[in-house]
């Protein structure tokens, strides 16, 4: 195919993905998580994106004490990244979900660096799989750090394949920065990490046998491994730096954890408690020794957490459902690949000769084959389920099925070609309108299964009610009472008031404007001489289960 068709097919994919995810990227409403979300960025945008240098110590007590690690709440990239985009653009709805939607795209053009080992049309095809996937498209549009965790880890794979191919150290290195904000973006990257060693090792095992030599055992092939990196040991060492210098920085919000324990002459002790695994009660409570915590608690944490959180229990083909249900275009193709695949190996195994499949890029074949069919194993075993992350499968998979589709496109006949063309093509508008019936239509339908504790519209009607409350009265010194246990996202969303009091308490004297509580209706949150001043209460459901009053002064 000619470069200018290509490129310009692929701009019409992206371009497809880019109005699939940005269309109306506020119309859903925030989702409780989200507010908490917004919350980090703007703690971390206070303290530490208007720096007041006169002392740099108070500069770094301050900034180091934004954010403090948990791994319950995730890596802090997400949150340092979305505070200088608050910084730069703004603070709105907008700005709080267009990072996470914007690396959400980016992964879907991650592909064309890999055109020359997918080909053309399986660059083009596992770009349009993933630019109308429904979940990719659904999730884009909610500030939650997979989809940065989606780019950085196929910019991994694009690292290394490129590095293997060209031996520069450049893509070496951008590997490494890489895989550092891996790391620091969520702790399923260990998971990826044993992905992409297991597969290093058993691919190495493999070359060493088809190559007609001994086939080595576990402890050569690791001996062979590390042979490959003492050979180039400077280029492997400047990564190892360039990896923890990247992922301290991350870590420590720009430094300011490490010059507070400098300046304080606290930083072995922060290192020495955040390692001592005899008190797990204060393994997190430090808000200076995030790098640490970062390094000895997030994999302990979630290794406890998933096996035990009865509330996100889910049976083991539960990935599999949502595949066969919610991806039926990126996992029908990714399955007859994958038979077709093993079928041609049969066959030659049996004799019967021809060419196998993928040649020329068989390693690569593995890989991704591999990425997918390990990472659905591991997430099927793992107790914990969510929908969200059926999207670490899904990415892969469309990669590999893009594969097939270039061997096909390739091998097949004219007539072959054509129906191949438009089964996919009618496979796209399946995608397609599934992605724009679930992400514009039924986001808050508890009967879909990738939607999960989503906010409701009733939560931008009461938003509404308190701003329309609050413009009769004093604007943003409006008093507003929140005595309501269910509070998030409403910190979110009220940022900008300044006079939000009593925080799921009961409130001084009871006069607010408007006045959110539980599911009390007997006006017991307002002074008792003033409860004819107020309107009767009005419900509203901030999301499935969560239900709140608003009581509004007249």
């Amino acid at each position: 195919m000619k470069d200018r068709r290509f490129y310009a097919l692929f701009a019409l994919a992206l371009l497809a993905a880019f109005l699939f995810r940005f269309y109306d990227l506020t119309n859903r409403p925030i989702h409780h998580d989200e507010g908490v979300i917004g919350w980090f960025k703007e703690n971390i945008l206070n303290a530490c994106l208007y720096p007041d240098l006169g002392s740099l110590a108070e500069y770094a007590e301050r900034c180091g004490s934004a954010y403090n690690y948990h791994p319950d709440y995730h890596g802090p990239f997400e949150y340092l990244f979305g505070a200088w985009a608050f910084r730069l653009f703004g603070t709105s709805d907008f700005t709080l979900r267009a990072p996470e939607c914007l690396f959400n795209l980016l992964t879907v053009a991650l592909v064309l660096p890999l055109r020359r080992k997918l080909g053309d049309a399986g660059s083009l095809s596992a770009a349009a799989l993933l630019a109308v996937s429904p979940s990719f498209v659904y999730f884009a549009q909610r500030a939650y750090m997979d989809n940065f965790f989606l780019f950085f880890s196929l910019a991994f794979a694009v690292c290394a394949v490129k590095f293997w191919d060209e031996r520069k150290n450049l893509w070496l290195y951008l590997g490494a920065a890489d895989l550092a904000l891996l790391f620091a973006t969520k702790e399923t990257a260990f998971i990826f990490l044993f992905t992409a060693a297991s597969f290093a090792f058993f691919e190495y095992y493999y070359s060493r046998a088809k190559a007609g030599g001994v086939v080595a055992r576990g402890k050569e092939t690791l001996r062979g491994l590390f042979g490959i990196v003492s050979g180039n040991r400077k280029a492997f060492l400047a990564g190892a730096a360039l990896f923890a210098f990247v992922y301290a920085f991350v870590f420590s919000t720009m430094f300011a954890d490490v010059l507070h324990g400098l300046a304080q002459g606290t930083l072995l002790a922060d290192a020495r408690a955040a390692f001592d695994y005899s008190r797990p009660d204060a393994l997190f409570s430090n808000p200076y020794d995030d790098v640490f915590s970062g390094v000895s608690g997030g994999l302990t944490f979630w290794v406890n957490r998933s096996t035990t959180w009865e509330g996100h229990i889910k049976p083991a083909g539960y990935y599999l459902w949502l595949l066969i249900n919610y991806e039926p275009a990126v996992f029908a193709l990714f399955s007859l690949a994958l038979l077709a695949w093993a079928w041609i190996a049969a066959r030659r195994l049996m004799g019967d000769g021809g060419a196998g499949l993928f040649r020329g890029r068989e390693s690569v074949a593995r890989f991704f084959a591999w990425w997918a069919a390990s990472t659905l194993a591991i997430f099927a075993l793992i107790p914990y389920k969510t929908p969200w992350l059926d999207v670490h499968m899904i990415l892969p998979m469309a990669v590999f099925a893009g594969l097939g589709l270039d061997e096909l496109w390739k091998r097949g006949r004219g007539d072959v070609k054509m129906m191949a063309l438009t089964a996919f093509a009618a496979l796209l508008l399946v995608s397609a309108f599934m992605a724009w019936d679930i992400t514009y239509v039924r986001y808050a339908d508890g009967n879909v299964g990738l939607v999960y504790v989503s906010g409701l519209d009733d939560y931008k009607r009461l938003t509404a009610k308190i701003d329309a409350a609050a413009e009769r009265f004093d604007g943003l010194d409006t008093e507003i009472a929140i005595v309501s246990t269910d509070q998030w996202p409403l910190a979110w969303s009220l940022r900008d008031y300044r006079r939000v009091v009593c925080w799921g308490g009961a409130c001084a004297n009871g006069l607010a404007v408007p006045i959110i509580v539980s599911s009390r209706t007997d006006y017991s949150e307002i002074r008792e001489d003033a409860r004819s001043s107020y309107y009767p209460p009005e419900r509203f459901e901030m999301r499935p289960g969560a239900v709140v009053h608003l009581y509004v002064r007249r």
